[in-house]
C-alpha cells in the first residue's frame, strides 16, 4: 500500500474535526455522536484503512487530551472497523453504516461490560447495560453522518474528496 501524504492530512484534518465537534454535540459520560459521525463518514471518504485509522486517531486524541474514560475504546473502535469491513466489501455507505450500528451499538456496548466490572468495579452492571446508550449515541451519529454524506454526493463534493484521498 502506497502512503500519500495528501491522505495522511485529509486522515488528520477529518480527525480534528470530529474532535472539535465532539464536545460540542454530547451528553458527557452517556454519548458521543460525533465519533460515528466521524467513523461512518471517514470510512467512506478516505476509504477502509484511512477511514479506521481516522476513528483511531480520534479516539487516542479524546482519551488523552480529553480525558474521556475507556469506553471511547469499545465504543469508538469496534464500529468503526466493522463499518470499515462492510465498505471494503461492498462500498456501501450504508452497509458502513450498519457495521458502524451493529459494531458499536451492540458488540462495542457488550465489550465495554467486562471493562466496567473489572476495570471500574461496578458490580452492578449486566452484559446488556450499555447496549441502550451505544446504540442511541451510534444511531445518532450514523444518521448525521449519512445525512451529511448524501449532501456531499449531490453537491458532488464526496466523489471530489473521495478522488482527493485516492
Amino acid at each position: 500500500m502506497k502512503i500519500s501524504t495528501k491522505k495522511l492530512v485529509l486522515t488528520a484534518v477529518w480527525a480534528a474535526v470530529g474532535y472539535v465537534l465532539t464536545p460540542i454535540f454530547r451528553i458527557p459520560g452517556w454519548a458521543a455522536p460525533m465519533q460515528h459521525l466521524i467513523n461512518v463518514s471517514g470510512v467512506v471518504i478516505l476509504g477502509p484503512v484511512y477511514g479506521f485509522a481516522c476513528s483511531t486517531l480520534l479516539t487516542v486524541m479524546k482519551l488523552v487530551l480529553m480525558g474521556e474514560d475507556l469506553f471511547s475504546i469499545p465504543g469508538g473502535l469496534i464500529g468503526a472497523f466493522l463499518a470499515a469491513v462492510m465498505f471494503a466489501k461492498t462500498k456501501n455507505m450504508y452497509l458502513a453504516a450498519v457495521g458502524e450500528v451493529f459494531g458499536t451499538g451492540i458488540l462495542g456496548a457488550m465489550c465495554s461490560y467486562p471493562l466496567s466490572a473489572f476495570y471500574y468495579g461496578n458490580a452492578g452492571v449486566s452484559l446488556f447495560t450499555y447496549i441502550p446508550a451505544f446504540l442511541i449515541s451510534t444511531c445518532f451519529g450514523t444518521a448525521c453522518a449519512l445525512v451529511l454524506l448524501k449532501f456531499m454526493a449531490k453537491s458532488g463534493l464526496l466523489s471530489k474528496l473521495q478522488e482527493e484521498a485516492k
